[in-house]
């Protein structure tokens, strides 16, 4: 367990030398018979609070790395809650609204030459 200022207590568990269950062959068309199988740690990541005042509901993460330290497990989790909290790397930001005409309007300088 640990305490976060955006998200209140955190708990992460892991397991490690689990693999996803590979379906499609979009990747490895190259690959004849069996998918490989490519070991990770899955990690558990259930937080008290969200800072929108939503429910959390546990977070699974998957890394490819298969012998996780304890502290690989919190590094990953702990970046996760990071970036998830930036808003300039959310692919959808509805609280941001539309992008400003004038901006997409912004005359183009000439570099030199």
């Amino acid at each position: 367990m640990t305490a976060t200022r955006l998200y209140g207590t955190a708990v992460a568990r892991a397991r490690d030398r689990l693999h996803p269950r590979l379906t499609h062959r979009s990747a490895w068309t190259a690959q004849l018979g069996a998918l490989p199988v490519i070991e990770g740690t899955v990690i558990r990541l259930q937080v008290e609070h969200l800072p929108s005042g939503a429910t959390p509901e546990p977070v699974w993460l998957w890394w490819s790395g298969p012998d996780a330290t304890t502290v690989q497990v919190d590094r990953l989790w702990q970046a996760f809650l990071r970036r998830s909290s930036t808003p300039s790397v959310c692919s959808s930001r509805p609280w941001a609204g539309p992008a400003r005409r004038s901006a997409l309007l912004k005359p183009q300088t000439a570099g030199p030459g």
